[in-house]
């Protein structure tokens, strides 16, 4: 991480310590996209959700992380954002470690509402999503943290806050 250890885990905190990587508005969607794969929040109330760009930004340098956190301040839920080509396992690995990071090294880290999402240009082996040890550790990380893990193709838009 670039800041102190001390950062806030919340929209506030991301606001302040990283006013560059942060864009928070209260639009009905809500969305983060690279590359022709996108992913949308619905936000039909619309609650403050910022949206903080993760890879490049809040994390630098060689370590594996996801490319986005979309944070819905109200609820204190967070969605880590994986928008991949076709290597699903590397996805999967990449949104465990940052979940991991903010754990570890952020205060007040929701202990419910964290959810995994990768969005990928092609659909993975259905063989890789039910064996692959690296989906297996996610989904009991989310679930540990009162989330799930879900993924799509090219676009994602099945959540709803």
């Amino acid at each position: 991480m670039n800041k102190s250890l001390s950062t806030a885990f919340s929209c506030a905190g991301f606001q302040e310590n990283y006013p560059d990587c942060c864009q928070c508005n209260m639009g009905q969607t809500v969305s983060v996209q690279e590359n022709k794969r996108k992913f949308v929040l619905d936000n039909p109330k619309g609650k403050k959700i910022c949206r903080i760009r993760i890879d490049g930004c809040v994390i630098n340098g060689t370590t594996k992380k996801c490319d986005y956190l979309v944070l819905v301040c109200e609820q204190e839920a967070a969605y880590f954002v994986e928008l991949k080509g076709r290597d699903f396992p590397n996805a999967v690995e990449q949104i465990t470690t940052t979940i991991q990071s903010f754990q570890q090294d952020w205060q007040n880290f929701p202990k419910q509402g964290v959810y995994a999402r990768a969005v990928l240009s092609q659909s993975p082996p259905a063989r890789a999503i039910e064996t692959d040890g690296k989906v297996k550790k996610l989904k009991s990380l989310v679930k540990s943290l009162g989330g799930d893990f879900q993924y799509g193709t090219k676009q994602y838009e099945n959540d709803k806050v």
